[in-house]
């Protein structure tokens, strides 16, 4: 029976509500191996606030070197940008195994009861930003440190209700998604006519000085 009362909303620190895991260094530099043993998730990779699901675009293999066991993604991830001015956040949905993620990422590992995507939802909201932006530190390549990171407090509403939040959350960011890539088209056919309208111009201008 329904009581009319609301179910409780908790504050609590993030490392009472996920494990954060370092990403792994890469030795020298990055580069693809086709024969490479694992994925390697990039930033380019992910688009702002859609859930990460693999594309055979994204292919990008590398030979960790040693064992890069702890490093590697699950579905129910969420990856968050550790270095930069930038720090955002991205649920994972879908990655092949093994996948690995470098070390500008932080993996975060939601407990049982917390939606990968409200997470990830959360810490791209402007509240949470500015908490991450007091505990980023250095000049050069600005770090958000981990065990201040580990601080940041995060409301929980119940699991259900997570899940509704990042369900509508999810269809905003696909809509706001999909209008960039038909500006980003718009503007190429733009450029591709522009091209176009001057070719046949200097032809016409080419023709005229042989008459």
């Amino acid at each position: 029976m329904k009581t009319g009362r609301s179910e409780a909303v908790r504050l609590v620190p993030l490392a009472d509500c996920a494990e954060v895991l370092p990403g792994f260094s890469v030795r020298g530099r990055m580069q693809h191996h086709p024969a490479g043993t694992h994925q390697l998730l990039l930033t380019k990779h992910l688009r702002d606030g859609v859930p990460y699901s693999y594309e055979d675009k994204d292919d990008f293999r590398i030979v960790p070197g040693r064992d890069a066991t702890s490093y590697e993604l699950r579905a129910g991830d969420v990856l968050f940008m550790s270095r930069g001015t930038r720090n955002l956040a991205w649920a994972i949905k879908d990655v092949p195994d093994p996948t690995i993620a470098p070390v500008s990422f932080y993996i975060i590992r939601p407990a049982q009861g917390v939606d990968a995507q409200y997470l990830a939802w959360y810490l791209n909201q402007p509240a949470a930003q500015a908490a991450i932006d007091q505990v980023r530190t250095g000049a050069g390549t600005p770090v958000v440190q981990r065990r201040a990171f580990e601080q940041i407090e995060i409301l929980l509403p119940p699991p259900h209700e997570q899940r509704e939040v990042a369900e509508l959350a999810g269809l905003l960011a696909q809509e706001n998604d999909l209008r960039r890539r038909l500006a980003d088209a718009t503007q190429r056919a733009q450029i591709e006519i522009g091209r176009q309208i001057i070719e046949a111009l200097r032809a016409r201008a080419g023709a005229g000085e042989k008459r």
